[in-house]
């Protein structure tokens, strides 16, 4: 390991008294070793204080899905990430984030069993910090009293705005890191996208807006979509459209073919959370479900959520992207602008990676396996 921090000759004696014994005593001093470094007192979104080291080596990424990204995003490296959720695993191995970052891969995922945090997994692979998802109090409580320290993040909002949430863990990450130049330049980057659609979307009646359907989870045998206070109703309220499903459902539900006849969208957003792909729509291949009366269908309005550092539906470093993917999708006589080229300039900007066309392909049309855990 790289020390940032000098170490005190006691810590080093400590140290290389560890490196002779068994692999207990290894443990214990590598923890020693640890509380040598600075350390930082952070308040994280359950308004705890959280004693990390300052500038972590060893960051873990626990049930906050999307978090990964916002740390590279913040940063410019994952070589700090040792540890992450199988699912969030998945999802950065068919991105172009391997590409651009590979040491994401280097991460290790043994440590969630069963869905659960395995403490006794986790403490080999020596985490310095774990993010974890604020709702989740058993996991919380579970790391805490292993003296694990752990910062929870909030993954709900109050907001209509879609990038609130990111905002927010770029700008805490940030004063963990130090590193608060890249968040900056990324909130003010979204920032100025949310304002140029808002002009350019100032004029259009609402029953102009196209009426839109998020698919969240999708098989032959579930139909869900999600609805009000959900971060789907965001994008869809930031980009110009009427979500159909906000006066029925509640977050996430299943519902029937009925239902979705009734809603009849203009437009079918499908998530990475599902394998479902638009051609499985058009081609009218699920059993049991009947989609080619819809009007979505009949008109080829059924688009697949983009992946590109991560899956752009949840909060993710390319969010700003996501306006401009679905303001054109959903107002394409008021945005003319190549989502090639934009990706492309966006990339080089923030992340000095020179996508092709053909990556940006891959990032527009995401495989269903990228929704596999």
């Amino acid at each position: 390991m790289n020390w940032k921090y000098p170490l005190s000759a006691l810590a080093i004696s400590a140290l290389l008294v560890g490196c002779n014994q068994t692999d207990n005593a290894n443990k214990s001093s590598s923890k020693e070793t640890v509380e040598s470094k600075e350390e930082t007192i952070i308040k994280d979104e359950l308004n705890r204080e959280v004693k990390i080291p300052t500038n972590p080596d060893r960051v873990v990424v626990g049930g906050i899905l999307p978090y990964f990204s916002t740390w590279y995003v913040a940063t410019n490296s994952t070589k700090e990430i040792v540890g992450m959720h199988p699912n969030s695993f998945n999802a950065a191995s068919h991105s172009i984030l391997k590409d651009i970052s590979p040491d994401i891969l280097k991460a290790d995922t043994s440590f969630i069993k069963n869905g659960e945090v395995n403490i006794e997994e986790l403490m080999k692979v020596n985490p310095e910090v774990y993010f974890e998802i604020a709702s989740d109090e058993k996991s919380i409580n579970k790391l805490e009293e292993a003296g694990v320290p752990t910062v929870a993040l909030q993954a709900t909002s109050d907001s209509d705005d879609p990038l609130e949430i990111l905002n927010r863990w770029l700008t805490l990450t940030g004063e963990i890191t130090g590193t608060t130049d890249r968040p900056e330049q990324i909130i003010d980057e979204g920032k100025k996208y949310q304002q140029e659609i808002n002009d350019k979307l100032a004029n259009v009646k609402k029953e102009d807006k196209p009426k839109v359907m998020i698919l969240q989870y999708h098989s032959d045998k579930e139909i869900s979509v999600a609805g009000s206070n959900m971060h789907g109703n965001r994008w869809i309220k930031a980009t110009g459209g009427k979500d159909v499903a906000e006066a029925d459902v509640q977050g996430i539900k299943a519902v029937n073919m009925e239902q979705v006849y009734k809603w009849d969208p203009d437009i079918i957003y499908i998530t990475n959370f599902t394998e479902t792909q638009p051609k499985d729509l058009f081609n009218n291949t699920i059993k049991g479900q009947d989609w080619s009366q819809l009007t979505a269908v009949k008109n080829k309005q059924v688009f697949k959520v983009p992946l590109g550092i991560y899956r752009w539906y949840p909060p993710n470093g390319d969010a700003p992207l996501m306006l401009k993917w679905m303001a054109q999708h959903n107002h394409p006589e008021l945005f003319d602008y190549d989502m090639t080229e934009e990706i492309q300039k966006y990339y080089s900007k923030f992340y000095n990676y020179d996508v092709t066309e053909d990556q940006v392909k891959d990032i527009l049309n995401p495989s269903s396996e990228a929704a596999k855990y």
